[in-house]
């Protein structure tokens, strides 16, 4: 192949150092990411000193840094897993914890309405916790943006994804789900204090 930019020269000589930046794999083919000349002494000069950096914030040998990044990644991702985890434990107990402290309403029903900022990765899990139990409907509303999260026990008489369905028609949102869970976005903040009296009914 060649590697032809458009700049001829009489002799290869006058093209200094070519440094190689990055091989894609593309539709079968390889592209090739490549510098020449005084650019590739540059990069070549600041990838040393990135590399250096890193080294150092191990306090190791240059050569090191590479596995020890590697090692420290794998870390973190296992804390994450682990953080996960204990969320989702903690949102599970919160909404036990909310079953438990909500009393029925005239129908036997628990209604339980939660505002929020933004719904976070366990509200969902927060809101099947507390609709595990027989007889409960969960309301979240957020603000950033401005959403809807509803689900309902099974055998409460109340389909999650048909009334937030109505609900988000009256309203121009968009959204939908199951009979125990449904979510959906609003067109703005005003909308949230009607989806309320729509769904906390």
């Amino acid at each position: 192949r060649s590697a032809c930019g458009g700049t001829h020269v009489r002799q290869t000589g006058e093209i200094g150092a070519i440094l190689i930046r990055k091989l894609d794999k593309v539709r079968g083919n390889t592209r090739v990411e490549f510098v020449g000349g005084g650019r590739a002494v540059v990069l070549a000069h600041r990838d040393y000193d990135a590399l250096s950096s890193i080294a150092r914030q191990f306090s190791a040998p240059l050569e090191e840094a590479p596995a020890l990044a590697a090692a420290q990644r794998a870390r973190l991702e296992d804390s994450e897993k682990a953080r996960k985890a204990l969320a989702a434990e903690l949102a599970a107990a919160r909404g036990l914890r909310a079953y438990a402290e909500t009393a029925p309403g005239a129908d036997g029903i628990r209604r339980l309405r939660i505002r929020m900022p933004s719904f976070t990765e366990d509200t969902r899990t927060e809101a099947m916790s507390f609709t595990g139990r027989p007889g409960a409907v969960f309301l979240g509303l957020a603000e950033k943006p401005p959403s809807v999260l509803f689900a309902a026990s099974e055998g409460c008489g109340v389909h999650a994804g048909d009334r937030l369905k109505l609900a988000l028609a009256a309203l121009g949102g968009r959204g939908g789900g199951n009979a125990r869970l449904a979510q959906g976005s609003l067109p703005d903040a005003a909308s949230l204090a009607r989806a309320e009296e729509l769904l906390g009914q």
